[in-house]
């Protein structure tokens, strides 16, 4: 088995009232995930803007005494870890501070403070705090992993506003680990054994060279990350980053300064369209796997239209189907053109 990009159009006849009732036909390409199988859908795009929120008032209303993750409370309104886990019950790592979730989705569960600034703009992120900040996540892992060795799975997640479920305006991130897998890691790992059985290749490496060779959803190579647009992607956008490490072990910080930098260009392609939130996922296998390799996925989250409509729907959530509004090679050769960095 080799990798194969597989799609198929659909198309539906009518009567178009925005064009004087000509017949026209209007397509729907399906297109299966070259992973796992799976089928997101590329729809026509009725052209309505994406529509950004100014939070800046919001902020000026949640910041300060109000906030848990402000300077003069985050170190009294948030829990601590054990001192047999983590000694004085937090990592403090310059300011990106380290705690455990009040509210835990899994069986480790930390939120990184990710700095002092209660709303930071995506133009206001710099390479520093949020290399620093992914630093101090994995130190975290480092000691869970120390310590609870039955750990498998982890990943470091960003819900970035409220758009994207972020429920405190202060810049945070969430870090995962347990035995358990979620179902993307859980699927991701099966299918990419199985592609490694078949083939004898690393599923993520034949991904990269790929589409380097097709060059049609290939943006760039900053330091130690390849990035490409999904073929099928899981929203209206779908970047995925492919680390040279395949474990939690080969991570180190210059891993976290190239995602750095590249998240910061990703910000600024953002911003020229009108988005303003996203949702960023790190998955890192805990033990060497020849079949895996650390690898980020980021896709927006956003409204559209007078209305405000919703980016998720029914087919999101309960066919569990994306819909995607954007072509996978347009947005690439837009996004490319934000990365001067040449191929290595």
């Amino acid at each position: 088995m080799s990798i194969t990009f597989t799609a198929k159009e659909e198309f539906f006849t009518f009567h178009d009232p925005m064009q004087d009732g000509k017949l026209i036909d209007r397509k729907t390409e399906i297109r299966m995930d070259p992973l796992t199988g799976e089928t997101s859908r590329i729809i026509f795009d009725p052209g309505a803007p994406f529509t950004s929120t100014d939070y800046s008032e919001l902020a000026k209303q949640t910041s300060g005494n109000k906030c848990p993750f402000c300077p003069e409370n985050v170190h009294t309104f948030t829990p601590k870890f054990p001192n047999e886990l983590i000694e004085d019950g937090r990592i403090i790592q310059g300011e990106a501070v380290v705690f455990p979730n009040l509210f835990p989705y899994s069986k480790h569960n930390a939120v990184v403070r990710m700095c002092d600034q209660h709303f930071v703009k995506l133009n206001e992120f710099t390479t520093a705090m949020i290399a620093n900040s992914f630093s101090a996540a994995h130190s975290y892992l480092n000691k869970v992993i120390a310590q609870d060795p039955e750990t498998a799975y982890a990943s470091i997640n960003w819900n970035y506003l409220p758009s994207s479920g972020g429920s405190i305006l202060h810049p945070h991130i969430h870090v995962l680990a347990s035995e358990m897998p979620t179902n993307y890691q859980l699927t991701a790992l099966a299918s990419s054994e199985q592609f490694h059985i078949e083939t004898g290749s690393n599923y993520y490496d034949s991904l990269v060279e790929s589409e380097r060779e097709i060059d049609e959803r290939y943006i760039a190579t900053v330091g130690s990350i390849d990035w490409v647009h999904a073929f099928a992607p899981k929203s209206h956008t779908d970047f995925i980053g492919v680390l040279n490490t395949s474990s939690l072990d080969g991570l180190n910080d210059s891993n976290w300064q190239d995602l750095a930098e590249s998240l910061t260009g990703f910000f600024h392609y953002f911003e020229s369209i009108g988005i303003t939130s996203f949702n960023l996922a790190l998955f890192i296998p805990v033990s060497k796997n020849s079949s895996e390799r650390v690898h980020v996925r980021i896709v927006p989250r956003l409204t559209i239209g007078a209305l405000q409509t919703s980016d998720m729907n029914v087919f999101n959530f309960l066919h569990g189907e994306p819909l995607c509004l954007k072509v996978p090679e347009e947005t690439t050769k837009e996004v490319a053109s934000y990365f001067n960095m040449s191929v290595d």
